[in-house]
């Protein structure tokens, strides 16, 4: 029997949107949701393991007490809203969402040799002098050799500060694709199954079997991103500070839709946060935020953008006009 497929960490979360929509009663079109299904053979596995989750956990009933407590900040409300179904939805969701993690995470930590949690950074020195800074919910395998030094980025997103060694080439694999170093400092971040390599010292060289072309030099402040799909070679600039910022516990944006900014700051909180409505979710942003308070900054994004927001605890945040 071949193997279950990984389910990233986005898809997750909206196996667990649905299945908490449907499971509390909040589910209005069914067609959407077979259509989510039918998308993508991981919308439905996923959904399934969600499902086998919950089963497992006997359903878990929410007690009364804590559905009448459970803190709501709505500004205004709408008419049709229910506020004690849409705690329900988010206390399923939060429940559901910390059984998946747990029951997909182990597996990684048994291939894995450094594994950071939801919200962690965590910085290494490595034998022969390099140093490596995992991001949230990210993980590498370290295969030193004699002749090389090869890192596998399993999850996540990490930066690599190289030591030389002529001798041994360090290379970091990831998603079918490798990037040697040349003496450099660079980030390689994982978002299914695409891969950003971003160089902010020096240079690197990127190769990807899979596009049938030969090796690409990424030099200092350039980015690419590889993967199916994607045409081979194409590099940006980048802000090469801005890059990294993140090792230091900050993240920047520029101009940048106001959807993919809470995205990106929901990467390090545990729960669900999103963005209701198309347009809203296309407003343009720019800020420096701390990663160390992610609510924080979305209560800030919040207030300086003149929007609403319904939480449920600090799991379930939903932000619209």
């Amino acid at each position: 029997m071949p193997d279950k497929v990984p389910i990233p960490q986005d898809i997750a979360d909206e196996a667990a949107h649905w299945f908490a929509e449907r499971d509390s009663g909040l589910l209005t079109d069914e067609a959407a949701l077979a259509d989510w299904l039918a998308a993508d053979p991981r919308h439905a596995q996923a959904f399934a393991e969600m499902e086998g989750l919950w089963g497992d956990l006997g359903g878990i009933t929410v007690p009364a007490t804590l559905r009448a407590s459970l803190p709501v900040q709505r500004t205004p409300s709408h008419a049709n809203d229910n506020p004690r179904r849409w705690r329900l939805a988010a206390v399923a969701a939060s429940i559901a969402l910390v059984a998946f993690g747990a029951a997909q995470d182990w597996p990684m930590r048994l291939r894995a040799d450094a594994v950071t949690a939801i919200g962690e950074r965590r910085s290494m020195a490595l034998p022969d002098g390099s140093q490596v800074v995992l991001n949230t919910h990210s993980a590498v395998a370290f295969a030193y050799r004699a002749d090389r030094r090869v890192v596998r980025l399993l999850r996540g997103e990490a930066a690599f500060t190289v030591a030389p060694d002529a001798r041994r080439p360090f290379t970091v694999e990831a998603n079918g694709g490798s990037t040697t170093a040349l003496g450099t400092r660079f980030v390689i971040r994982e978002d299914g199954a695409q891969t950003r390599v971003s160089v902010t010292q020096h240079r690197v060289k990127v190769a990807y079997a899979a596009s049938g072309s030969a090796p690409v030099m990424l030099s200092e402040g350039r980015s690419l991103t590889y993967g199916p799909g994607r045409r081979w070679g194409v590099q940006q600039a980048i802000n090469s500070g801005d890059a990294d910022a993140w090792t230091q516990g900050q993240i920047v944006f520029e101009n940048q839709p106001l959807a993919e900014v809470v995205a990106e700051l929901g990467r390090y909180r545990p729960g669900y946060i999103r963005v209701i409505g198309g347009d809203l979710g296309q407003r343009r942003v720019s800020g420096v935020f701390s990663i160390d308070d992610p609510v924080g900054a979305v209560a800030r994004l919040q207030h300086s953008l003149g929007l609403r927001s319904m939480q449920i605890t600090s799991r379930f945040i939903l932000i619209f006009a």
